[in-house]
């Protein structure tokens, strides 16, 4: 919602040599990591023992870290899709059309093997695949056991818990929490260098 308004005199003062593309580029980055750092931070300690997730330090640590490079990922797709849209308006629009796809073919809402190959692509490319993947692992895989509640109330016997088994593959979805951490981190990485090439070739295009 921001670069679009400040679009026309960033072109402005780039083309009238006040300064590159590049110093631009990352001086706003910086200056929005802190927010990108404290914002998912704040939501991770607050949700995190609310729901009553695995109460050990190195969990909760690692799911900040989750929460954090999924945020900034996410950044990385609004941060595109505000540096080739000027208008805001337009953009706001389409921003779910671009995204929803990311979601529905995940393997969340629809089971992998269910996706047509044609739409692979939207799997693998994203941050809802490897952001779940990677908050499943870090939550269930030091907990292999899981207690389960069986209700035997039909057949007139009292109701209990009993131990669903366990995952011997140390893997849940066949994704290392590992890997899918540092394919969060690689799509942060690529969506950025994307926005900064789409300002890059914006400023020429514009040139006066």
């Amino acid at each position: 919602m921001i670069f679009p308004d400040e679009r026309p005199v960033f072109l402005r003062e780039v083309n009238n040599n006040m300064y590159k593309v590049g110093p631009y580029f990352w001086a706003k980055v910086s200056s929005e990591l802190p927010f990108s750092i404290l914002m998912p931070s704040v939501f991770g300690c607050i949700t995190y023992f609310s729901v009553g997730l695995n109460n050990t330090a190195g969990n909760f640590i690692v799911f900040l870290i989750i929460l954090i490079l999924i945020y900034n990922a996410a950044s990385g797709y609004s941060l595109i899709i505000s540096a080739i849209f000027s208008n805001k308006q337009v953009a706001v629009t389409l921003t779910p059309v671009l995204i929803v796809p990311f979601m529905l073919f995940a393997g969340f809402f629809v089971a992998t093997s269910s996706i047509p190959v044609w739409l692979r692509e939207f799997e693998y490319i994203s941050i809802y695949k490897y952001g779940y993947q990677a908050l499943m692992q870090n939550e269930f895989i030091d907990n292999a056991a899981f207690q389960c509640y069986y209700n035997t109330t039909i057949l007139h016997e009292k109701p209990s818990w009993d131990n669903c088994g366990a995952n011997p593959t140390g893997q849940i979805g066949g994704m290392s929490r590992g890997a899918a951490m540092g394919l969060l981190f690689g799509l942060y990485f690529i969506c950025y260098m994307i926005s900064w090439y789409i300002l890059h070739k914006l400023s020429h295009d514009h040139e006066i």
